[in-house]
């Protein structure tokens, strides 16, 4: 299972976002969003950073995307990826790969 979070660069916090049935996630990839990713089955928090992101979005968004993993579970690990520059098992994760 996987749930989705948003940044939101008014309020600078993230909020949840109901992922549609039938919707790759890789299509929800915005370079000028920052999503987190929680992977409940592989234990795993992303935090993805579109390219079009400032560097105050991805600063906040490091402040705050342990308290998302925190809510889910503190043991998951939690690992930033950038756009263009996301890893294979983020890859797989998404549907990329």
């Amino acid at each position: 299972m996987i749930i989705l979070y948003q940044f939101d660069n008014d309020s600078e916090e993230f909020a949840e976002v109901k992922i549609k049935e039938n919707i790759p996630l890789f299509d929800l990839l915005d370079s000028d969003k920052i999503l987190i990713f929680v992977d409940m089955h592989g234990k795993k928090v992303w935090m993805w950073e579109g390219k079009n992101t400032s560097t105050r979005m991805k600063f906040i968004s490091g402040q705050e995307a342990p308290k998302i993993r925190d809510k889910h579970d503190r043991t998951f690990t939690l690992s930033s990826v950038d756009d263009g520059d996301e890893t294979a098992a983020f890859k797989i994760l998404v549907g990329l790969l």
